[in-house]
Order: structure tokens, then sequence, then C-alpha cells
């Protein structure tokens, strides 16, 4: 299958931490980005012929922020470049303040739509210290509106804020009273080129790499006991509820990027667009790579191990590489014999003790 992401690189306000590229729009910059998408769109998918499009992941900034007229177009432009027959789930990513009902109104015509909103905390003092916009309330009335629209509602969320004490009670309350299908919970990281990467360098501000684990864990115990399922590293759902889109990721799946700074890879290429709107008007060829065997070898054994529910199978890879070597091998059995690994039969899976390591432990492989 072949996924498509659409980046939307609009954002009514630039975030301290976010390093994704955005900007906030004008009239002028959405009608040129729409116009230049419908372009991209028709060369890279239209144009290709390639009718294998399974999943649609809209996202940003933040999709719902260039208003409902906007929008409404974007979409209508998707509908035309991809049949729906073949489409599985389409995504759409949203801020709680820009789900307004003419946002969702516009939303409404998606089938079998699926939106993820970038809640990030769940105390109103929280999202003051990461520059948020919007409250506590707006997120829950955004929430009651998301799920008027349809059952496959997810949130994101960061955690390891230095400062700030685990979010997990309130999570657990969030998920008992809506029924929230996703929850995306990431660690608060340094990027660079970031007002929050500046005050950290000052001392004005803690380094989130400080933190540990715990409230990973503490998310982790509140979800199961709702009936989730912890199946990648930051993400969990409830039964049926994983994202589609992403799970193409994990496996090493072809996907197409369109908008500026997106990135696709098709057969073994690839493909990074100019983070930069107005180069990406001007049609700058982006950055293109192509993946030695090694990168791809490397890069599958990553992102299956981080699927914690279902690991990675050791057949399946000697399948698709050839077997692996000999130190490849007495490297899992150390990770293992360590505790950071456990073997199932043919697969292996990260432990939770691996899980709060994950980055070290896989590279111990390589």
């Amino acid at each position: 299958m072949t996924g498509l992401y659409v980046h939307v690189p609009f954002c009514l306000s630039k975030c301290g931490y976010c390093a994704f590229y955005s900007m906030v729009p004008t009239p002028a910059s959405i009608e040129a980005y729409l116009d230049k998408l419908e372009d991209e769109l028709r060369d890279e998918v239209t144009g290709s012929g390639d009718n294998d499009i399974r999943t649609l992941f809209i996202g940003g900034g933040n999709p719902t922020a260039i208003g409902a007229g906007s929008l409404d177009r974007l979409l209508r432009t998707l509908r035309c470049a991809v049949p729906e027959t073949s489409l599985e789930e389409w995504t759409v990513e949203t801020n709680p303040e820009t789900l307004t009902d003419e946002t969702a109104a516009v939303l409404r015509e998606i089938p079998g739509l699926r939106l993820s909103m970038g809640l990030q905390r769940l105390q109103d003092g929280e999202l003051v210290v990461l520059e948020r916009r919007g409250n506590v309330s707006t997120g829950r009335e955004a929430i009651k509106r998301a799920l008027s629209l349809t059952n496959r509602v997810g949130v994101d969320l960061i955690l390891g804020v230095p400062g700030c004490p685990s979010l997990a009670r309130d999570l657990e309350a969030l998920v008992s009273e809506f029924p929230i299908e996703h929850v995306s919970a990431y660690f608060l990281t340094l990027e660079e080129g970031t007002p929050l990467e500046e005050r950290v360098g000052s001392g004005r501000f803690p380094d989130p790499a400080d933190v540990g684990p715990e409230e990973l864990f503490e998310v982790e115990d509140v979800l199961a006991a709702a009936g989730f399922e912890h199946y990648e590293i930051s993400n969990f759902a409830r039964p049926g509820g994983r994202c589609r889109h992403n799970m193409n990721y994990w496996h090493s799946g072809e996907y197409i990027g369109v908008g500026p700074a997106a990135v696709g890879t098709r057969s073994g290429v690839r493909l990074s667009k100019p983070p930069d709107l107005a180069s990406w008007l001007r049609g700058m060829a982006g950055e293109t790579e192509t993946l030695a065997a090694g990168d791809i070898f490397r890069e599958a054994v990553m992102l299956r191990l981080r699927l914690v529910s279902d690991g990675l199978d050791l057949e399946w890879l000697a399948g698709r590489f050839g077997s692996p070597s000999k130190s490849f091998h007495e490297a899992i059995d150390e990770q293992c014999i360590a505790g950071m690994l456990h073997r199932s039969g043919s697969t292996i899976t990260l432990t939770r003790q691996g899980i709060a390591v994950a980055n070290r432990v896989i590279s111990s492989l390589f």
C-alpha cells in the first residue's frame, strides 16, 4: 500500500518547542499554497497513475487554521486527486481552538474521518508553560465537537515537561469521560533553532533531557486499565484504533509527501520538499536521498522494534534482507540477557526497561 501525507504549513502561532515548519497564514499565502498543491498532486499522484493510496494524512502545522472555506477547497482537491474507493483512512490534525462549528461542518463530509487533536497538556498552567493557545475548557469543547463528527478521535500529548506533574490522573479522567480512540504521547525534546533550545541554553528553563521516563509508564498503566493497547512506544489505541497511516511508516511502507517540508519514500528513494513556503512555491527541488541497503535494513529494525506489541520478527527480517550478521544476533542476545529485549520464538520486543532507553538499545544492535 501507499500512504499520502499532506503538509499544511500554517499555524495561528508558533510554540517555543516546535520545529515543524509552519507560519502564520494570510489569505494570499493560503491561496498560493492551495494553487501550488493542486499542481503538485497532479504531478505526483493523479498524473503518476498511482491508485493504490490507502491512507491520507493531513498534518502540519494546523490544517484547520486555514479556515472553513480554504479547508473545503483543500479537501475537494484531495478527493479529486485520490480515488476514494481505495482509501481506508482519512486523518486530519487539528488544534482545539480552530475546530469551530464552521470547520467541523466541512470535515463532516469526509467518509471514515479520523481526527487527531493537539491537546498537549491537561492543565491550564502547563499549557502556558508550553506557550499553547487556548485552555483545557477549549480542549474539552473541541473533543465534544470532534466526537459529534466521528468516533475516530485521538489526542496528542507532551510528556516530560520540567516542573509539571504527571498528567496520568487527568488523562484517566479524560478517557473515562470521552470515548477517545487513540492517544499519542511524546516526550518534550530540544529541537535545534527553537526558542526553547535558547531558553534552556541560557539557563532560563530546565533541560527536558533530565526528566526520566516515569510519566510514560504512568500513562501506560492508566490507559491499559481503560482498555488501550500500547502498540508503539509513543502510541496507544483502543481495539481496532491503531493509526493505519503511521502503521505503514513503521512497516517500512511507501508514502508520498506533498506540501513544503513534506517527506516521501518510494522505491528506496527519499524525497524531502523544501521546508520553506516561498521556495516550494517557486518549484525549488527538494533533497533526494537514495537509501543504501544497509540504511534500509537498520531503519526496518528500528521501526519494527518501536512497535512494542508486535516487535521484530527475525524470520521476516531474514526473508526480507537475508540472514543478519553473527554480531547482530550476538547483540540481540546481550540485550535479552540485560533485560532490555524479550525473545518469544522468532520475535523480539522491547521490555519496559528497554523502552526507557529504546534509542540506546536499538543503536547497540548495529
